[in-house]
């Protein structure tokens, strides 16, 4: 038997935007229960390449490929800087609006790990937009699991969280390895408490993914 086919793979994919190439080359691959740090300053790319692996922006050149059995849209949970919730619904309307859309009328939000995990609980009938930017980035990441998917892409977690909630995040991820779900996180510099909890950390340098020893990805 050959080798396990990776669950998500970026091959050789390039970005320009206006006329500068902000990813040149950058490949990664990941297999399931994996949890891969992505460190770069900003401007180096990070963003665009997480956005791409999710579907949500088209790379100049290379491709993305996702395999986990369901559909793309079912597969992949993206989380970003701005997120993906209406500000006029409540944290659970919004929750219930997602669900949704996957077909989920009896979608209970207590059922989602991020729910008590994260301590949603507390802010459950407040507005998106009474909520600090912490509050709604937690929100955001129960927004990302509801599809239950295969893999979690995380732009840059930890910012605006304090100590409680990023130690949180921390659980949730140590739980969501041990259900098998990989997760591809990006931030601006290392921090040993949580790239800690890597799998692999690679650096974007010049557009490539570099790992931590040398070696290109």
């Amino acid at each position: 038997m050959g080798p396990e086919a990776p669950l998500m793979a970026a091959e050789d994919i390039w970005k320009q935007y206006g006329g500068k190439w902000v990813l040149r080359g950058a490949s990664l691959r990941v297999g399931k229960k994996e949890l891969v740090f992505i460190l770069g300053p900003n401007g180096a790319g990070k963003t665009t390449l997480l956005r791409i692996m999710a579907g949500l922006t088209r790379p100049t050149r290379g491709r993305v490929t996702i395999e986990c059995g369901k559909p793309p849209r079912e597969c992949v949970g993206y989380v970003g800087h701005s997120p993906l919730l209406y500000p006029e619904m409540t944290v659970e309307e919004n929750l219930r609006f997602y669900a949704s859309l996957h077909g989920w009328e009896d979608y209970r939000p207590g059922d989602n790990i991020a729910w008590e995990t994260l301590g949603l609980e507390r802010v459950r009938g407040k507005r998106v937009s009474q909520l600090s930017y912490g509050w709604r980035k937690r929100a955001d990441l129960a927004r990302a699991l509801i599809s239950s998917p295969s893999l979690l892409l995380l732009d840059e977690p930890f910012t605006g969280l304090d100590e409680e909630a990023s130690q949180r995040l921390v659980d949730m991820l140590q739980e969501l390895g041990r259900e098998g779900i990989a997760v591809v996180m990006a931030a601006p510099r290392p921090d040993d408490e949580y790239t800690g909890l890597a799998s692999r950390v690679l650096r974007l340098v010049e557009g490539r993914l570099i790992g931590v020893g040398g070696e290109t990805s």
